[in-house]
């Protein structure tokens, strides 16, 4: 039991907790989320590592429990029923797993992120093919997703509306008559969100994608004897390729330019998955940066006041760390 609750236990366990149940709770995040079933990415992702621990001569009793789990999650229901929405959840998810085993046999001893930009890369590209390749392939999946985020908007706003109902919200809203107007407003926010999120849905599914990979490698690591490369490290020691700016650059490019008009949603995929990756590359250096007691505390304040502000912070800091190298500045000047 000490060791679930060692300090990277307890980080990892509430990572966990965080990405297993705040996808599918009742909120403006099920609007956002493409696959709210995020059990059955990180079931999929943890089974193909323990193979690959298995293969490189670690447990093979660790191997069959994930890889059942694995296959049960392959199997599992998804959404409301069968359909194209469950279709299309476990197709992804056994093309990712598949694509992340094949990136890891390939690029052996590499650090994590670039095994998993590179299934997420396959993936993604192997997925676009087949859905060109079918007539009306890429306007049925955005069809689908659509209606998907729509059935969970309109599940959330009914739970907001019971909750409006409720005598307790009466007597609050008799004294502060704004409070109705703010469920409203709510309510239209909701259904934008749900709108839109099904332009990104590619993008939002490669992140998504990203972490259920991460959550199943830092698992994986504290509870196998076998590494498959380099652990995961901390927060303020995230970075990557600086080649990598240029899917922002292009993304900018294609979505602000209107020559590419007919490519526009395709711009703002790349903005919106590159853009999460340097803001939080960005994150990563203000963590560094804010190892203070005062500038820790604003960053707190910040967080929890002005998270639009912090973000456009962390995106821009995150961004010029790719000519400024802060980090290293920094430890060079201590």
């Amino acid at each position: 039991m000490a060791r679930f609750l060692a300090p990277g236990w307890r980080s990892a366990l509430l990572a966990l907790l965080v990405f297993l149940v705040l996808p599918d709770f009742p909120s403006a995040l099920r609007s956002v989320v493409p696959i709210t079933e995020t059990w059955i990415l990180l079931a999929t992702a943890l089974a193909v590592c323990a193979a690959l621990g298995w293969w490189n001569g670690g447990g093979a009793w660790l191997a069959v429990v994930a890889m059942i789990l694995g296959w049960y999650a392959a199997m599992a229901p998804v959404g409301p029923g069968p359909g194209s929405y469950r279709s299309l959840v476990h197709g992804w998810t056994l093309l990712l797993g598949a694509s992340f085993g094949l990136a890891s046999l390939l690029t052996p001893g590499q650090r994590f992120l670039l095994r998993a930009l590179s299934a997420v890369g396959i993936a993604t590209v192997v997925a676009f093919t087949v859905a060109i390749s079918t007539p009306d392939g890429v306007s049925s999946v955005r069809s689908v997703m659509k209606t998907e985020f729509s059935r969970r908007t309109e599940e959330t706003v009914a739970i907001v509306n019971d909750m409006a109902t409720s005598p307790v919200w009466r007597r609050a809203a008799e004294r502060n008559p704004s409070l109705d107007s703010m469920v409203k407003a709510n309510e239209s926010d909701l259904r934008l969100i749900g709108e839109r999120s099904a332009r990104t849905v590619p993008a939002l599914v490669a992140l998504e994608s990203l972490l259920a990979l991460a959550l199943a490698w830092a698992i994986y690591h504290r509870i196998a004897s076998a590494d498959l490369g380099p652990r995961l490290g901390a927060l303020k020691e995230f970075r990557f390729n600086d080649q990598l700016v240029w899917g922002l650059a292009v993304g900018a490019t294609i979505f602000f330019l209107p020559v590419f008009v007919d490519g526009k949603d395709a711009g703002l995929n790349l903005l919106v998955f590159f853009g999460a990756l340097y803001l939080f590359r960005g994150v990563g250096v203000l963590s560094f940066m804010t190892r203070s007691k005062w500038a820790g505390t604003l960053l707190i304040v910040m967080t929890i006041f002005a998270p639009l502000m912090l973000g456009a912070l962390a995106l821009g800091v995150g961004v010029g760390d790719t000519w400024m190298d802060w980090r290293t500045r920094a430890q060079a000047n201590t």
